[in-house]
């Protein structure tokens, strides 16, 4: 609860479990959230269609082009000849058609209705270039149907289909939250905010932009970053973490409301929308180094790794949005490049955060991140390489074959960074696996010391020692070592429980070499709660031989050492009587 001293409310320290009854109310908020966010998807995807297959042709028949910005206002220009020149660039606003006025608020479906409501085969379009000069086109109506445009195709299915991927990844993410934990609030603030994403960005986006709407997407782009904000400074266990984190209850608000106003600079809110979730990211990395090696700190590495990625991503959009031109053909596909940037990284960063949340496989954390980076190395390097050298390659090939092998060039330039890629492969991954191996590299000599401890240590402790040697290998909430003796099974060692019929030793592994079995390995599931894998058991049953081998050695030690001490015992005290009995005086 909110603690109230004097005059002064501060907020908490921490977010507690939700109650089932306000569990029940914010289930339903969510489920409309939820609904309007499919209905906002699939509206979304209808109107990019329609305006791409039906708007826009209506444009390109009279000889124009248009953009639709973000609040809705229509920008026309002419299409690019045959040099990709345009006579007016895609900045101008149409002021009026075959003499009639248009109203500077109206729709591009207003506009797109005028047009073919004009009469006659020429249509007047008076426009309003940037600097105020008015210019007049009398364009010529094509009649038929508009040419069929592959590129067009390529791009639109591009656009639709990694935008389409992001927000059924949210929606899912959302929808798998709100399901799993309703009671978690950190896992519901993520799931609100998710679905608010999956609302406001392309394809939805579009379609409030087209139907001038932008206020609906400012507010719920605003909401779902407060929440999210809020979400990344309590995660994973709803504390905040530093304390000092809480009073963003509060800051959040104001800071949300300024990141959704139009009249404030677009790269100033950039800069300070990331800047804050940079800072909430220190944060996670702080409360990372105080945390134990346990489960909350392979939540943070997984979450951490994808909001790293989804904001590398957007950011990458948004710098190339301030470095494209502002018109020509090579805006097209940059605005592609940053619509897919945008897209990949909004579908990134609930995916990391959902394996935390739902403690899918965690221990996998250091593999996933360590490859997924040795991938995005040798991506790095190759491209460097051929970045580097394509030039070169081009004027050597050039000087030798001619100034029209730019193909050839192109050729050899693609074998280097081939010939590169490889070898470059081998080395990075051979190197991630040695230091992030699977389950199998890492037990990998373990039998060998095994065979050394049966020789010099206890039972006990070699089955403590390689239950150590488990826990790091495949970290079980619990396991057991049982030996088999006269009376039956004998706990030899445990971590996690207390007995051998503890209900959460769920895996049974027998200990038995060539000769015979000595006992049993008892194993819970994971500590993550999820069921080991078959590498995982192979792992495990590659050493139980040697293991059973060790213990059988240092049982059959033991025993005579315990034999040969009881015989010293009992003749230091025979000893003992008989250095008494004859130092006896008689009566």
């Amino acid at each position: 609860m909110p603690q109230v001293s004097g005059r002064w409310w501060r907020p908490p320290a921490r977010l507690r479990p939700i109650s089932e009854r306000t569990a029940g109310i914010l289930r339903l908020l969510w489920i409309a959230l939820f609904v309007i966010a499919i209905a906002a998807d699939l509206g979304g995807t209808a109107y990019v269609l329609r305006n791409t297959y039906q708007v826009r042709p209506v444009f390109e028949r009279i000889g124009l082009d248009f953009h639709i910005q973000y609040e809705g206002d229509v920008q026309v220009g002419t299409l690019p000849d045959a040099s990709g020149r345009q006579r007016i660039d895609t900045m101008a606003h149409i002021v009026a058609i075959d003499g009639k006025p248009i109203a500077p608020t109206a729709l591009v479906a207003d506009i797109v209705h005028r047009i073919e409501a004009a009469p006659g085969p020429r249509v007047a379009v008076d426009l309003r270039q940037p600097d105020g000069r008015l210019v007049r086109l009398d364009q010529l109506r094509q009649a038929g149907a508009i040419a069929p445009d592959r590129a067009r195709d390529l791009r639109l299915a591009m656009r639709l289909g990694v935008g389409l991927i992001a927000c059924v990844t949210l929606l899912m993410c959302a929808l798998i939250l709100a399901l799993r934990r309703p009671n978690d609030p950190v896992a519901m603030l993520f799931a609100f905010a998710f679905a608010g994403m999956a609302a406001t960005i392309d394809p939805p986006l579009q379609m409030w932009m087209g139907l001038g709407l932008a206020i609906v997407d400012d507010v719920v782009a605003s909401s779902w970053f407060y929440l999210l904000l809020i979400a990344f400074t309590v995660f994973p266990d709803g504390i905040f973490a530093p304390r000092s984190y809480r009073w963003l209850l509060i800051l959040g608000i104001p800071l949300a409301i300024f990141l959704s106003l139009d009249s404030v600079n677009e790269n100033l809110q950039m800069l300070v929308g990331i800047g804050t979730l940079l800072a909430v990211l220190g944060g996670q990395l702080r409360r990372y180094r105080r945390l134990p090696r346990d489960i909350e700190r392979q939540q943070i590495k997984y979450a951490a790794f994808g909001f790293a990625m989804g904001l590398l991503m957007i950011t990458a959009a948004m710098i190339i949005v301030t470095l494209i031109p502002e018109t020509g053909d090579p805006m097209v596909w940059a605005r592609m490049t940053v619509l897919v940037l945008f897209s990949l990284g909004m579908a990134i960063i609930p995916l990391g955060l959902l394996i935390a949340l739902t403690r899918f496989r965690l221990w996998e954390a250091d593999t996933v991140i360590s490859r997924s980076a040795a991938y995005a190395v040798v991506t790095l390097f190759v491209g460097a390489i051929w970045a580097a050298s394509s030039d070169l390659v081009k004027m050597l090939v050039g000087q030798v074959m001619g100034a029209d092998s730019q193909a050839s060039a192109t050729a050899v330039s693609a074998l280097l960074a081939a010939g590169i890629f490889s070898p470059t492969q081998s080395v990075v991954l051979g190197w991630t696996r040695r230091r992030f191996g699977g389950p199998l590299d890492r037990i990998k000599g373990a039998a060998e010391r095994l065979k050394k401890w049966g020789l010099t240590e206890t039972p006990e402790e070699i089955a403590t020692r390689a239950l150590s040697l488990v826990d790091e290998t495949i970290h079980p909430a619990a396991a057991a070592i049982a030996i088999d003796t006269a009376r039956g099974p004998g706990l030899l060692a445990a971590g996690g429980c207390v007995s051998l019929d503890d209900s959460k030793l769920v895996e049974r592994l027998p200990l038995a070499d060539e000769e015979s079995s000595v006992g049993e390995l008892r194993l819970s599931r994971r500590s993550d709660g999820n069921r080991y894998n078959r590498n995982e058991l192979e792992a495990v049953r590659a050493i139980l031989p040697a293991l059973a081998d060790a213990l059988r050695v240092a049982r059959s030690r033991h025993s005579r050492d315990s034999m040969l001490q009881e015989r010293l015992e009992e003749m230091a005290a025979r000893l003992a009587q008989l250095e008494g009995g004859g130092a006896a005086k008689p009566a």
